[in-house]
């Protein structure tokens, strides 16, 4: 074991026997009340008719975490993927990609359309008061990207008092990173202000198998708000600037693939390695609105916000081809018996994008006796322009034991007998694309919510979208000059809860899911992170789905219990295909994406010695159904060239673990000198995950069996064990320090949606005041 790992073992017992060391008192851990904004107005959670979890302030400094991903992956249903991006972290909600999770920040959209990812929270941990995250379609009340569900991110405002001040450091022994994060805040007579600033530098990421290489990254953190308050409304102004830059572990590929004709047979080695590098990533957002609360009997609220908010990206890309192609052609005429060709090939590509956003919302409320209702409209446009430089080279040798035989094109060209050679160099080509794009968003929307009696509530919403989309300017001869495409929908939801039961609440959900395209995936596409393009397709459909949900909460006593059981089917799902024969791909639309699942949260207190034991889990599973169409056309470097012969195929491997959660016990308890301590000891786990998938650019494998295209990829289940300790102390626990024990057995493991080994053995320490 090595020293750091000794050292690390040593201060965790440490802090263990300082934590356990008071006696656990019976403490008065009566019930929160948990108030969440999901239908866009502020309720308590047992009123809610979606899914919807919470992560609290105190349940960040109880947990330190690296990343704001991280801390949602205890919630059921929710999983962390960082596509191979360390630093840059998504969240994926009941299987569906990041692309379908909707990002807010204080009700602004994290918008990044040029994106194969989804985009990533770009905050510090230490400025959240709450996240909520709506799991399901919440396209009614948050408009498009939301068909799988939304992460809502709410920050901490002012003070108390008219002058605060705070202070956190957290320590990360997984990258040799420190983040540190001050903050002065306060409220005077109706004013309030916070003004804040972070960083953090990371180094290389630590696995079970040693350094990670190209892992490193940083970001730096600034924010500041003022608004002031009184009895019947608000006024508000934010701003904050994140940066970060992001190194990517590369990524290698090898494999071998052989044929045979009557006249011919052969083996090609392929070794491909893809190196990516981020040197800036940021966004920055200028926020304000105000709000007006009991203008009459009926209208109890007015609220507008409106917001501009900036993303630059630039992107460097690096693509290594080597390929050995070896020929037997020894059944050919011309004395010909066999011949080696090697070709290296290096692409690099320059991306760098800067979209502009601008928006905002009117939202209205009512009540007119036993209906509450919610109205508004929002508006968003989002404005991106792209600068796209690609430089291609490459050499091809021929070393072959070859006489010439100009009836065989292409060799001849590279022969000159028999045990020679000739190096062809082809000279860089480089090109250089330009594009300017648009996209802008009208959503009308309206929400009624009917107590129809003392027990029984029902919901009923719609909303109306218009999309406007359209390639302004590029200099790309395969792409035409303003090109426009609308679209605008209709969808709905349902949902009733009966509350007829003390603490208990029985909900029924049907909500629709409504995504349009995105800008890279009807006009832009990519060269990023792969060996061959993915192209853009503006025929796109927008998808669509249905989601059914029935769910049950019960919060009293020292049980807490939150459970749904959900299925939902979506069509018109937008996904990659590989083109016959080329290593390029395109977005197109596949048939149908289904999912079903079970979530479960439950935990149960003994009060009298401190102890909460806990479960937190879900299990889905994922059916994609797909049919590919026979004769279908796309333009491949100026060819038209036709995908394989029509194919059908359903799978319900689809690249996701179905079984994943988390189970532990927590303990809280105060010391004689009034610190309250607590730990929490846990296990989390995933299950195994494959991915089925249909590839036309491959016929045969090595070993000569015919694979017809289908390629599987699998990675292990995997659990890792860990221990939270930490403590509070001082007036009103301003002081706080805690030290969380991660991969405690340095189990190696990689997650499902992720191209890189997850951390081992580490420790995440913080310590943070406030006065």
């Amino acid at each position: 074991m090595s020293s750091l790992k000794k050292m690390t073992l040593a201060a965790g017992a440490l802090a263990l026997a300082a934590v356990m060391a008071p006696r656990a008192q019976a403490q008065d851990l009566e019930t929160r009340e948990v108030m969440v904004t999901a239908t866009r107005t502020e309720k308590e959670l047992m009123e809610v008719p979606m899914s919807v979890g919470v992560v609290t302030a105190e349940d960040l400094k109880r947990e330190p975490s690296a990343s704001v991903a991280d801390a949602l992956s205890s919630i059921p249903g929710v999983t962390v993927a960082d596509g191979g991006m360390p630093g840059g972290k998504r969240v994926m909600i009941r299987g569906e990609s990041p692309m379908r999770s909707l990002i807010l920040i204080d009700g602004v959209k994290v918008s990044e359309q040029k994106s194969m990812s989804g985009s990533a929270i770009l905050i510090d941990t230490s400025e959240i008061e709450r996240i909520e995250v709506i799991k399901g379609p919440a396209s009614v009340l948050y408009g498009s990207e939301a068909i799988g569900g939304v992460v809502n991110i709410i920050t901490k405002k002012g003070g108390e008092k008219p002058i605060s001040f705070s202070q956190n450091f957290t320590l990360d022994s997984s990258t040799g990173s420190a983040n540190i994060h001050t903050a002065i805040f306060g409220s005077y007579n109706g004013f309030n202000y916070r003004f804040s600033g972070s960083g953090v530098n990371a180094g290389k990421r630590q696995t079970p198998g040693g350094s990670l290489e190209d892992s490193e990254y940083k970001n730096r953190y600034y924010s500041g708000q003022v608004g002031y308050d009184w009895d019947k409304g608000s006024v508000y102004l934010r701003a904050d600037r994140y940066e970060s830059e992001i190194h990517i572990p590369s990524n290698v590929a090898s494999g071998k693939a052989w044929a045979e004709t009557a006249t011919m047979s052969g083996w090609m080695n392929n070794n491909t390695t893809v190196s990516l590098y981020l040197p800036q990533w940021d966004r920055e957002s200028l926020t304000g609105g105000f709000e007006f609360r009991d203008l009459t009997d009926n209208l109890k609220r007015v609220k507008v916000d409106g917001y501009f908010q900036n993303m630059k990206k630039d992107f460097r890309n690096n693509v290594n081809v080597y390929n050995d192609l070896f020929v037997d052609l020894s059944n050919m005429p011309g004395n010909i018996s066999s011949g080696l060709l090697q070709v290296i090939v290096d692409q690099n590509i320059h991306t760098y994008n800067d979209q502009d956003s601008y928006g905002g919302s009117a939202q209205t409320e009512w009540e007119f006796g036993s209906h509450s209702v919610i109205a508004g409209l929002d508006y968003n446009k989002d404005n991106l322009k792209a600068d796209d430089k690609r430089v291609n080279g490459s050499v091809t040798t021929s070393t072959p034991d070859l006489t010439p035989n100009t009836g065989f094109p292409p060799f001849p060209p590279f022969f000159e007998g028999p045990n020679h050679f000739r190096p062809v160099v082809t000279p860089s080509a480089s090109a250089y694309y330009q594009y300017e794009v648009e996209q802008s968003t009208i959503g009308l929307f309206i929400q009624d919510e009917w107590d129809i009696t003392n027990d029984w509530t029902a919901i009923l919403g719609l909303r109306e979208t218009w999309i406007d989309s359209s390639l302004k300017r590029n200099n790309n001869p395969a792409l035409p000059n303003n090109k426009d495409i609308s679209d605008s929908n209709l969808v709905g939801n349902v949902g009733v809860i009966y509350s007829g039961f003390e603490d208990m609440a029985i909900r029924a959900h049907w909500s629709q899911g409504y995504r349009f395209p995105s800008l890279n995936q009807m006009y832009l596409g990519t060269v990023h992170g792969q060996e061959g393009r993915t192209l853009p397709n503006p025929d796109l459909k927008p998808e669509e789905s249905d989601n059914f949900e029935i769910g049950l909460r019960y919060n009293g006593g020292d049980w807490n219990l939150d459970m749904a059981v959900f299925y939902s089917d979506s069509k018109n799902y937008i996904t990659t295909q590989t083109i016959g024969g080329t290593k390029d791909s395109q977005f197109v639309n596949m048939d149908k994406a289904r999912t079903y699942g079970v979530e479960l949260g439950l935990d149960y207190t003994f009060e009298e010695y401190g102890l909460t034991p806990y479960v937190s889990a879900a299990w889905i599973n994922r059916r994609i159904e797909n049919t590919i169409e026979a004769g279908r056309v796309v333009d491949v470097n100026g060819t038209n060239t036709k995908v394989a012969s029509r194919l059908s195929y359903k799978t319900d491997d689809a690249g996701y673990s179905p079984f994943q959660g988390r189970v532990g016990l927590k303990w809280q308890g105060d010391a004689p000198t009034g610190h309250t301590v607590y730990s929490d000891l846990y296990v989390k786990w995933a299950s195994r995950s494959k991915e089925y998938s249909y590839d036309n650019s491959y016929g045969h494998d090595y070993n000569g069996d015919f694979n017809f295209g289908f390629i599987t990829e699998e990675k292990g289940g995997w659990a890792t064990l860990n221990l939270a300790l930490g403590t509070e102390w001082g007036d009103d626990h301003k002081w706080n320090a805690s030290i969380a024990l991660m991969n405690i057995t340095d189990k190696k493991y990689t997650q499902a949606d992720s191209a890189i080994v997850d951390p081992g053995f580490h420790v995440v320490a913080g310590v943070g005041f406030e006065y």
